[in-house]
């Protein structure tokens, strides 16, 4: 069989850049979604869930491994703030536009004979993250949703798991210039069992083992990535 077609998005944020660098150096083919990108190569601009899909299967034929890489920033919301309006971004970003995705990559992996679905989430809501209960709320939300996918897409050989992350060194959330203040970096790897941030190539590596296939007999796990911390 050629080489593996995988659909990231989010391919420009957070870990996308090290999932898609790592993923070809398997020797996948990666269809790259991004905002920030236009149309060219194998790269597409973010668009509605069914058309990002149709563009890839238009590009690659197929869609081995669909990586929802969800990448979104973690502002406070602290539970005086929650109503509909400063909720509604989160949940359409990290929870509605993931399940949308795999609503329509699903039926081109069961033509197939199979796939793999691997969506990327936050280890903080697993330990609780005091003020920021929207984020929280929207990131559990799909990690809620990996067992019950993970049982119904098992019989058409489609494993569905989650990657949890947390203390990963990004620019999104922990960047550089921040942990340059010596204060706050000790107060941030205080937090941290192993004491120290982690490295987006490090996640690739666990992302790479599932959507490659090599690990499936996993499905429906929320695999936490945080240096220990829960």
């Amino acid at each position: 069989m050629s080489a593996a077609v995988t659909l990231l998005t989010d391919a420009a944020s957070f870990v996308g850049p090290a999932l898609a660098a790592r993923l070809r150096a398997g020797g996948g083919r990666v269809i790259e979604v991004d905002e920030t990108y236009a149309d060219g190569g194998d790269r597409l601009r973010h668009d509605a869930p069914e058309a990002l899909v149709e563009a890839a299967i238009a590009l690659a034929g197929r869609i081995d491994a669909l990586v929802v890489s969800a990448a979104y920033p973690a502002p406070r919301t602290p539970v005086e703030t929650l109503n509909a309006e400063t909720t509604r971004p989160f949940f359409e970003k990290l929870a509605i536009e993931p399940l949308a995705l795999a609503a329509a990559a699903v039926p081109h992996m069961k033509r197939a004979g199979g796939g793999r679905i691997v969506f990327m989430t936050s280890a903080g809501p697993l330990g609780g993250i005091p003020a920021f209960g929207a984020y929280a709320a929207a990131r559990s939300a799909i990690t809620g949703a990996v067992k019950s996918l993970a049982l119904e897409l098992a019989p058409a050989g489609i494993p569905v798991n989650a990657v949890a992350v947390n203390f990963i060194q990004t620019e999104m959330y922990y960047p550089k210039a921040w942990l340059e203040d010596a204060k706050k970096a000790a107060k941030l790897l205080a937090r941290v069992p192993l004491g120290r941030l982690g490295d987006p190539a490090e996640v690739a590596e666990l992302v790479a083992l599932l959507a490659e296939g090599r690990a499936g007999f996993m499905t429906g796990q929320v695999l936490n990535m945080s240096g220990g911390s829960s």
